[in-house]
């Protein structure tokens, strides 16, 4: 099926919309993983309880992202997102008011769900305005906006909390709401043309309640230990996971396609993402905890720490585009793993000393993320048959979203689990900052299985296989 693409300045007007909302939401989650440690001080509790700050908006933000490709078909895809833009803007107000920790959880649960209508439908509108030769540029174009996002992010945030507290970091994200009418101006009417289909909604549910009660295991062990409380969380996903995949395989239209998982390019490109971005997510969380915490310094002093990273995210995810455009992502992906790694590694071994240790590390974390992420998705977006776009699409950004839930989830379990005075792993890291450490030598593991599964990624312009289902 041929499909007919936008003149190329109507598309770059809608590129610039969807780089601009994606910021807004990026600097939102960077500015929060500085203010964790002052939202934890001012409601007083552990990291283990704050941490569902952003454990939880990346849980629903991951099963959301494969919900939300489905509601488009029936929706429009202009309209729904500009509903996400809409649930981000209103949340982030709420947040700034927020009374208690419990409701400020619960608002993150329902700001993620939002939120995962950007990136999710984003890469959607994306395919459906460039050509695959061009969406290599346009995927990187995202990822500067969200490399400049989280560049600013942790900085700005440092500024806000200094200035005006925690609650300043939630309230900034309001602008967002600036958005609203340029996605009807710059979006074309084209997008909202719906092509209902069913929706699989105990196959939503069976996955929601699997994944969940599977990341609040975590909780519980770091809590309670292994007890009967975590072996029921752990049933309880295991049948729900089951379920779910039971109904997959007998229903017309389930949740999952189950032609997405025949191709093995997909699979293993969706189970690095995961793993990747769990690296990602319980680093990035656990390096301002222990920068506030063990090195007492300022939460502007972590924004400068985190910058290094976040700006070759922002300068070179367009040249990674570009790159994987010509050669393919398995290439840049294995690169970027690498760096990924030993960027962990520094990070790992310097906890707790001299901040120029994290910084360096961060550098090479974001040196990598920025060779990994674009090439991949746009791969991913150029292996995917246009009948299963939309939703193939939406289960990528969900497993690559629930691994960031994950990373989080396993990192703050593992801090919490270690007694005081813990030594670091191999003895690499001693002190104060050993335990945190420790979680990002566990973090470190997930990228190395990553490292191993890099080369089943697609290579050079990956073709699609239409599917005669």
């Amino acid at each position: 099926m041929n499909h007919e693409y936008p003149p190329e300045k109507q598309a770059r007007r809608a590129l610039f919309l969807l780089c601009f909302v994606v910021f807004f939401a990026v600097v939102n989650a960077s500015m929060v993983n500085v203010a964790l440690p002052f939202i934890g001080r001012d409601f007083q509790v552990t990291e283990g309880v704050y941490g569902w700050i952003v454990t939880g908006f990346s849980l629903t933000f991951g099963i959301f992202s494969a919900i939300h490709g489905r509601l488009a078909n029936r929706l429009g895809l202009r309209r729904h997102y500009a509903g996400g833009v809409a649930i981000l803007g209103t949340t982030a107000i709420l947040l700034a008011l927020v009374p208690t920790i419990e409701l400020a959880i619960a608002l993150r649960l329902i700001q993620g769900a939002g939120s995962a209508a950007m990136p999710a439908l984003g890469t959607v509108i994306i395919a459906r305005l460039f050509a695959p030769q061009r969406r290599g540029f346009a995927m990187g174009s995202i990822l500067a906006s969200v490399g400049v996002g989280a560049s600013i992010g942790p900085f700005l945030g440092g500024i806000l909390v200094e200035v005006g507290g925690w609650r300043w970091v939630f309230a900034f994200t309001g602008v967002v709401f600036l958005a609203l009418p340029m996605v009807f101006r710059l979006l074309p009417a084209t997008l909202d043309e719906r092509t209902p289909e069913p929706f699989d909604l105990p196959g939503a549910i069976f996955l929601a309640v699997g994944v969940s009660a599977l990341l609040y295991a975590f909780n519980v062990v770091e809590r309670l230990g292994f007890g009967p409380e975590a072996l029921g969380l752990l049933a309880l996903s295991v049948i729900a996971l089951g379920l779910l995949v039971w109904r997959c395989l007998r229903v017309d239209h389930p949740f999952a396609e189950p032609a997405l998982f025949h191709d093995a390019r997909f699979i293993a490109s969706a189970t690095v993402a995961f793993l990747i971005n769990a690296t990602r997510f319980g680093t990035i969380v656990l390096v301002p905890i222990f920068l506030i915490e063990v090195n007492q310094v300022s939460a502007i002093t972590v924004g400068l720490v985190l910058l290094p990273g976040a700006l070759f995210i922002a300068v070179l995810s367009p040249v990674a585009g570009r790159i994987g455009d010509r050669v393919g992502a398995r290439r840049p992906a294995v690169a970027g793993t690498l760096l990924i790694v030993a960027g962990n590694l520094v990070t790992a071994v310097t906890a707790g000393g001299p901040v120029t240790g994290a910084a360096i590390g961060m550098g090479l974390y974001g040196l990598g993320f920025a060779l990994f992420q674009s090439p991949t998705v746009s791969a991913v977006s150029q292996i995917l048959p246009r009948r299963l776009a939309g939703s193939g699409m939406g289960i990528f950004m969900m497993i690559f979203f629930l691994g960031g839930a994950f990373g989080v989830a396993l990192s703050v379990t593992v801090v919490e689990l270690q007694a005081p005075g813990t030594g670091g792993l191999f003895g690499l890291s001693t002190g104060p900052g050993a335990v945190y450490a420790n979680g990002i030598f566990a973090l470190t593991g997930l990228a190395l299985v990553a490292l191993c599964l890099t080369p089943l990624i697609p290579g050079k312009a990956p073709e699609p296989r239409e599917s005669t289902e």
